[in-house]
C-alpha cells in the first residue's frame, strides 16, 4: 500500500478545472446526476473518487463506489475490497461490492473486462445511475494506441479509447480522467495524503500492456522524444476526429447501398454498391454488420476486404469468417450467416406449460413449476413480471442462433452461446443447459440468470414464481406425474 501521511498545503493542481468541464460538458448533453465510480483500489481509481468527491457538490452529482474481485489474487484481492470499502464509507459514500471467478485460461484479461462492464451496468441500474465513471488516464490511453499499432490496427484503433461511451441503454461509460497523466494523479494523491493500493500484476512483464508501460514507453522517452506519451495522444485525437468524419459519409453512403440488416441476412443494393471506393465499401458492410449485431472477434482486415470486393464486382465470396458468405440474389447481393453454432443441439422433446402449474421435463429428470404468487416469493429460484410472460412456456435445450437479454444487461441482447460461455459452463455441458422460453423468447437460463424484459419492477402487479426440481421419482410416471 502506498502511503504518504504528509499533506501538501499548497492549492489544487490546474487539471481539475478541465476534469470539472468535462463533467459539466457531459451533464448538460443529458447524462443524469447519479454516478457509480469503478475503484480498484489503485492509484488511478482511487484519484478519480478523490476528485470527483471534491467536485460532486459543485457538479451536483450523486455518487455510489463500486468494487469488483476478480477472483485471482486470494487475500490480497480481498483486501483490496476492504480497503476501497473503508475508502468510500470515510467519504460518505454507499458501496457495492462484487466477485468474479474466470473461467477460462489465456482468457483471462478479455473475460474480465466482459464480466467488470457488465456487473457495473447492474450495478448502476440497481443504484438508478446514469453514468459509470472509470480511472483510465492519459497513460491508459497511449498505452492502448501503442499496442494496437503493435499488433496491426487501422484508423478506428488509432482512435484509442473514448472519453465517453454508451455501456448499456441508459447508462454511459465516462472516463473523467482521460486527459490527466498518471504522475499528475499520484501528485495530487500526495498533495491529499490519500493512500492506495498497488497491483503486483501490473508490472508483470510477461503481459504485453505491462511491457508497454514499462519498457517500450520509457525506451521511446529516453532515445526517441521525451513527450511521446502527448505525441501519441495527439495522433489519437487526429484519427478520432478522421473517424468522426468517415463515419459521416459511411452513414450517408449506407442509407443508399444496404436495403436490409438482420439477424440472418445483410442485404445490399448491387447498383449502388458497383460504383463505391473499395475502402469505403469495407466501412459499409462493418456499419451493416454492427446492426445486424453479427460477431466481429473473427473478422480481419483482409475478410472485410474480401466482402468489400465481392460487393464492388458483384461477385460470390466463400468463407468470409463468422459463418458469412456473400452471393447475388436478382438485383440485389446477400450476405448470409451459415446455421453454424457452437452448441450441438440433441434430439429430445420439448416440454411445454401452456400456464401457471407443473410439468415434468423427462431429458432432465426434472419438473418446471411456475406459479402464481400472493405474497411471499420465497421457495422460488426466480420471480418474473406474469404481464410480461407470453404463454405457452417451452422447455428446451439450447438452439443455433437463440440471443436474449440477461438481466442487468438493460435490454442489450447476447448470444445464449456467449453467456454461458462467460458463466463458466464448459463447452461439452452447454448443449443440456435448460432454458425455459416463451412466445417472445428465452425468458430463463435455468441455474444462471431471468431475462431483462421479465424482470419485476415497482410497476409490477402480478408475480410468477418459477422453480425447477431434480429428482428421479419426477418422471416415473407414463403421464409425467410423480
Amino acid at each position: 500500500m502506498h502511503d504518504d501521511p504528509r499533506h501538501d498545503h499548497t492549492g489544487p493542481p490546474a487539471w481539475l478545472e478541465h476534469v470539472r468541464r468535462r463533467a459539466a460538458g457531459w451533464a448538460a448533453s443529458g447524462i443524469g446526476p447519479g454516478w457509480v465510480v469503478a475503484v480498484s483500489g489503485g492509484g488511478d481509481s482511487v484519484g478519480l473518487l478523490r476528485t470527483l468527491h471534491g467536485l460532486r457538490e459543485g457538479l451536483g452529482l450523486r455518487l455510489s463506489v463500486a468494487h469488483l474481485d476478480h477472483g485471482t489474487r486470494g487475500e490480497a484481492g480481498r483486501e483490496d475490497g476492504r480497503f476501497v470499502a473503508a475508502l468510500a464509507e470515510g467519504l460518505g459514500l454507499p458501496i457495492d461490492l462484487g466477485s468474479w471467478t474466470p473461467a477460462r485460461k489465456g482468457h483471462f484479461e478479455a473475460d474480465a473486462r466482459t464480466a467488470r462492464y457488465t456487473w457495473l451496468a447492474e450495478v448502476a441500474r440497481a443504484r438508478g445511475a446514469s453514468a459509470v465513471a472509470v480511472g483510465h488516464t492519459r497513460d491508459d490511453l497511449a498505452e492502448t494506441i501503442l499496442q494496437r499499432i503493435v499488433r496491426g490496427t487501422g484508423l478506428r484503433g488509432l482512435a484509442g479509447i473514448p472519453a465517453r461511451r454508451p455501456l448499456a441503454a441508459g447508462v454511459a461509460l465516462v472516463r473523467p480522467l482521460l486527459g490527466v497523466s498518471r504522475r499528475e494523479i499520484r501528485d495530487e494523491l500526495a498533495r491529499l495524503g490519500q493512500s492506495f493500493r498497488e497491483d503486483p500484476t501490473n508490472g508483470d512483464v510477461a503481459r504485453t500492456r505491462a511491457r508497454i508501460r514499462h519498457d517500450l514507453i520509457p525506451r521511446l522517452e529516453a532515445d526517441y522524444n521525451p513527450q511521446v506519451v502527448a505525441a501519441i495522444v495527439r495522433l489519437g485525437r487526429h484519427a478520432a476526429a478522421d473517424r468522426r468524419l468517415l463515419d459521416a459519409v459511411v452513414g450517408s453512403l449506407s442509407a443508399s447501398v444496404v436495403r436490409e440488416a438482420g439477424p440472418d441476412r445483410i442485404v445490399f443494393d448491387a447498383r449502388a454498391a458497383a460504383g463505391l471506393d473499395q475502402l469505403l465499401a469495407a466501412e459499409v458492410v462493418r456499419r451493416a454488420w454492427r446492426a445486424a449485431d453479427w460477431p466481429e472477434r473473427a473478422m480481419t482486415a483482409s475478410r472485410w476486404g474480401r466482402i468489400a470486393r465481392g460487393l464492388v464486382r458483384g461477385s460470390r465470396e466463400d468463407h468470409l469468417g463468422a459463418g458469412a458468405s456473400l452471393h447475388v440474389e436478382g438485383d440485389g447481393l446477400v450476405l448470409e450467416r451459415g446455421a453454424r453454432s457452437e452448441i450441438a443441439v440433441p434430439e429430445i422433446a420439448s416440454t411445454v406449460l401452456d400456464g401457471p402449474g407443473s410439468a415434468a421435463v423427462p431429458w432432465a429428470a426434472a419438473r418446471i413449476e411456475a406459479e402464481i404468487l400472493d405474497e411471499s416469493p420465497a421457495g422460488f429460484d426466480e420471480v418474473v413480471d406474469l404481464d410480461r410472460v407470453r404463454f405457452p412456456l417451452v422447455v428446451r435445450t439450447p438452439r443455433p442462433g437463440d440471443r436474449w437479454d440477461p438481466l442487468g444487461m438493460a435490454g442489450r441482447r447476447q448470444r445464449l452461446v456467449e453467456f454461458l460461455r462467460l458463466r463458466g459452463v464448459p463447452r461439452e455441458r452447454r448443449a443440456s443447459v435448460p432454458v425455459v422460453a416463451d412466445r417472445s423468447g428465452v425468458i430463463w437460463v435455468v441455474g444462471h440468470r431471468i431475462a431483462e424484459r421479465v424482470r419485476t419492477s415497482e410497476a409490477t402487479s402480478r408475480r410468477l414464481g418459477l422453480r425447477w426440481r431434480t429428482a428421479p421419482s419426477e418422471v416415473d410416471g407414463p403421464d409425467g406425474l410423480p
